[in-house]
């Protein structure tokens, strides 16, 4: 199929976050995101409907501001951070 990832058994674990506004189409991480749940790799996709592109770390006051949380979430749930 045209198109379609080819995704490494060892590929590790992904977060992603996505704003919709992006001028990169967010239908690139849900494609993404659903080759690698196809390949059996551990994932979790956030879609934001405004952030633009490069939100990065700026608090715009903005949903998306909150991904750097989210991604800590799950790195905890997923056993990567230790508490201190």
């Amino acid at each position: 199929m045209k198109g379609e990832l080819t995704i490494p058994k060892d590929t590790p674990p992904a977060f992603m976050a996505h704003a919709d506004d992006d001028k990169v189409s967010a239908m690139r991480s849900i494609a993404f995101y659903t080759a690698l749940k196809q390949a059996g790799i551990p994932a979790e996709l956030h879609i934001y409907a405004r952030g633009g592109h490069g939100f990065g770390v700026v608090d715009n006051h903005l949903p998306v501001s909150k991904w750097g949380d989210r991604c800590l979430d799950w790195l905890n749930d997923r056993g990567l951070l230790h508490a201190r």
